[in-house]
């Protein structure tokens, strides 16, 4: 296996167009590319706490105080999501750029093997809570007895506008909020949402949907692609399937990412590149990994 890393890595995997062969120049640049990396994981913290506050503002325009539990964390799901997510991103670093080699002679693997699997099963709660959400927006109940959203002025409802914001609906702006005549209630949201705007949150729940799940592919790859390096497994056949299907997911999300954009969600959209930006981190975090431990390889064959 050893004899293999006399080769030179620009013919190995990273030779292919793939992520990691786009991000190894920047290795040419350290300091820059350091502060780009901190910089994201930066926006990343702050971008917890937007979420955060979001969808406690979801949750006061939507549900009631006796709602059980379980609504209440899928209507948090995103926090909850958001948090894994930062953990993971966090832990990963560790594992691959900020710990030496000598710290995983103790217990310190085990540990953030453990905080791993904690993330993941918050991670895959968060893609279960964007899946069940997605099937509520099918749950509606026609409001008959409403055909115009000035009748319900002043009674403490929200209008849905879109995915996630809400208009309280009140005597002096009911009559710009919406020019609908048929209005829903989703499952058991106290919040109403109009006829025009009911078909859009549906198919964007959908892209929620995908991306959660696309996301699960990537961490997973990536899983396997630190495995394969701490055998030193680096001219692995694995390897290049690994990381070609890691850039197909990648462009998924970027086209989500775009979707968003046009739909009108900067935040998502931002979001999106932000965390695409900062597994990109982890990426070359890889890639720089690989390149110390096969000079390093190299020298002890000489």
């Amino acid at each position: 296996m050893h004899a293999k890393v006399t080769t030179d890595l620009r013919s190995g995997p990273r030779g292919r167009f793939t992520i990691k062969a786009l991000l190894v120049p920047l290795l040419t640049h350290p300091k820059f590319a350091h502060f780009i990396k901190y910089a994201v994981y930066l926006s990343l913290t702050v971008n917890f706490f937007v979420y955060t506050l979001d969808d406690y503002h979801v949750y006061s325009a939507s549900l009631s105080a006796d709602t059980p539990i379980s609504d209440i964390l899928l209507t948090f799901a995103t926090t909850i999501d958001t948090a894994a997510w930062l953990g993971l991103v966090f832990l990963f670093e560790l594992e691959t750029y900020a710990l030496s080699d000598a710290s995983f002679e103790g217990g310190a693997p085990i540990v953030i093997h453990i905080l791993r699997i904690i993330c993941y099963v918050a991670i895959a709660y968060a893609a279960y809570g964007y899946t069940a959400e997605t099937l509520e927006n099918y749950d509606i109940v026609v409001l008959d007895d409403i055909n115009n959203v000035c009748q319900v002025a002043g009674k403490g409802i929200w209008l849905q506008v879109n995915s996630i914001d809400f208009e309280e609906i009140t005597v002096e702006n009911c009559s710009t909020l919406s020019e609908s005549s048929r209005f829903y209630r989703v499952a058991d949201d106290l919040s109403i949402v109009d006829e025009k705007t009911l078909p859009h949150i549906q198919w964007v729940g959908w892209i929620d949907v995908v991306n959660a799940y696309v996301w699960l592919i990537v961490v997973f790859l990536i899983e396997i692609e630190v495995w394969l390096q701490a055998q030193d497994r680096f001219f692995s056949r694995a390897l290049p399937a690994v990381r070609t299907t890691s850039t197909i997911c990648y462009g998924i999300l970027i086209l989500n990412a775009i979707i968003w954009a046009f739909a009108g969600y900067d935040l998502y959209t931002w979001d999106s590149f932000l965390w695409i930006f900062g597994f990109w981190a982890i990426e070359l975090n890889l890639a720089e990994w690989e390149r110390d431990r096969t000079q390093q390889l190299q020298e002890e064959l000489a």
